[in-house]
């Protein structure tokens, strides 16, 4: 009877102070937005920003604009020229822990998944041969639409900056015309009308506010 009434004790000592440790009173202070930009963005040929919120319970949502044809390699991509949307809610899989009393460093920072919507619609300069080997080329619009599950990871160092990496998987759907090819959309790359995955991925830094 002792070594149960000992052992129930310790039990319930355990489940409260790690209760306690998640008093979103402990988190007060620190600071639940963010603004990112996806840092390589403007080395593929478009420039994407971020704003995430927390929202609670280890649940935050975010959302993306990206201005597609600002970027160094526009040139190469057809003079490509429109924009993308992208958000979604963001599921902390599990808080990182401050050894020193089991409290979550973050209440941004840890492994995350986010369902998220993806949208392109930019204009782009297409070239083709005709029959005889004469280059045409043209001025198209292409939109995209996809559903991805991103799996990430994020950073938060001294609540000031953030660091966040990502790869998503998913379905996508465009109106490339081209069936045994797959098209980079800025946003995600989709692969061919028969076979429509959509994948993505990206490095975001970011700013914390209050």
């Amino acid at each position: 009877m002792k070594r149960i009434a000992l052992i129930t004790i310790l039990l319930t000592a355990t489940i409260t102070t790690f209760s306690q440790s998640f008093d979103t009173e402990d988190y007060s202070n620190q600071k639940k937005r963010i603004i990112k930009m996806e840092f390589f963005s403007p080395l593929t040929t478009h420039t994407t920003f971020g704003y995430e919120q927390y929202i609670k319970d280890w649940v935050s949502w975010e959302a993306k604009v990206g201005f597609i044809g600002l970027g160094t390699n526009a040139d190469e991509s057809g003079n490509s020229s429109g924009f993308l949307l992208r958000g979604g809610p963001k599921f902390k899989l599990n808080p990182d822990f401050v050894t020193r009393d089991l409290r979550g460093s973050h209440l941004l920072s840890g492994k995350y998944i986010r369902p998220e919507i993806v949208l392109s619609f930019y204009n782009e300069d297409v070239t083709d041969f005709t029959n005889g080997g004469t280059e045409i080329t043209t001025r198209e619009s292409f939109r995209s639409f996809a559903f991805l599950i991103n799996y990430g990871r994020q950073y938060i160092l001294a609540d000031i900056m953030s660091i966040d990496w990502h790869l998503g998987i998913g379905y996508g759907f465009d109106n490339y015309n081209k069936d045994n090819d797959g098209k980079y959309h800025h946003s995600h790359t989709n692969g061919s009308n028969d076979f429509p995955i959509a994948l993505s991925a990206g490095f975001t830094i970011g700013l914390l506010l209050k």
